[in-house]
């Protein structure tokens, strides 16, 4: 007989749901001067409350844009740095984090370590964020390297920061700019996840040739040609689940299958 997986009970585990106001919060788009432009991706490390902490909505640059707020009591910035390192090494686990949208995933190390074991490693995410399955490459980078001051986590408020730039390798070209922010709490800590897709836009190609084919390719007129109004909707709502779903977990999988 084989043995039980122990993934197995947390994939049988029904999702925490968003929170009520969350999911109203994306039903219609916001206003996009209630967005946050990514040049002032230091603002997500202030805990006051930004102008539309959950929305999504098309920018005047025609980039799309997603923003979610998610509590996560009882969790940790030790458990989230481990478990974008530990989840990454097989297929199963990312499907605990949301089954039935989250198939697979293989990854590429970083070539060098850093401060974190994922910075500089590089996801293919077999996933279906509501507009059909594809696989989704990350590539997760140091937070300087998308947009955050250098001393970014060493602010007290801030547990850590997780993000990159995500792109879609049947399509050669990365896309959008992704952050999560866990920013410290009196009960653990609350995540703030932004996306701006599209506004990366770069063809997976070496060196000069892949900056200079980015220059011509990553322009307002490119990106509104894009049917980005649906893509940030659903991405919305599957971070918003994702997230949740994970936060309720994370705990319990990190006191069974971590260092602590």
């Amino acid at each position: 007989m084989t043995p039980e997986d122990p993934l197995d009970e947390f994939l049988a585990r029904p999702s925490a749901p968003p929170a009520p106001e969350v999911i109203a919060a994306i039903k219609s788009p916001i206003d996009p001067d209630q967005a946050l432009a990514l040049d002032d991706i230091n603002r997500l490390l202030d805990p006051a409350p930004l102008d539309t902490e959950t929305g999504w909505c098309r920018l005047p640059d025609g980039a799309g844009y997603v923003a979610v707020r998610t509590p996560m009591p009882g969790t940790t910035a030790t458990m989230w740095d481990w478990w974008f390192d530990w989840h990454q090494h097989e297929s199963k686990r990312y499907q605990v984090w949301y089954p039935g949208a989250h198939f697979g995933i293989s990854f590429t190390p970083a070539p060098r370590p850093g401060a974190k074991p994922f910075w500089g490693a590089t996801h293919f995410a077999d996933e279906d964020i509501g507009i059909g399955r594809e696989i989704v490459r990350i590539d997760f980078k140091a937070p300087t390297e998308y947009g955050f001051s250098r001393d970014a986590l060493d602010d007290p408020r801030v547990g850590t920061i997780v993000g990159g730039v995500a792109g879609s390798p049947s399509r050669h070209m990365q896309s959008t700019v992704m952050a999560h922010v866990f920013l410290v709490h009196p009960d653990g800590l609350v995540l703030r996840s932004r996306f701006w897709i599209g506004a990366a836009l770069r063809p997976y190609l070496p060196g000069v040739v892949g900056d200079t084919v980015g220059r011509l390719v990553n322009r307002p007129a490119l990106r509104r040609r894009l049917p980005l109004e649906e893509a940030s909707r659903q991405l919305a709502h599957h971070c918003a689940v994702e997230y949740a779903r994970l936060a309720a977990l994370l705990p319990e999988l990190y006191g069974r299958f971590g260092e602590g």
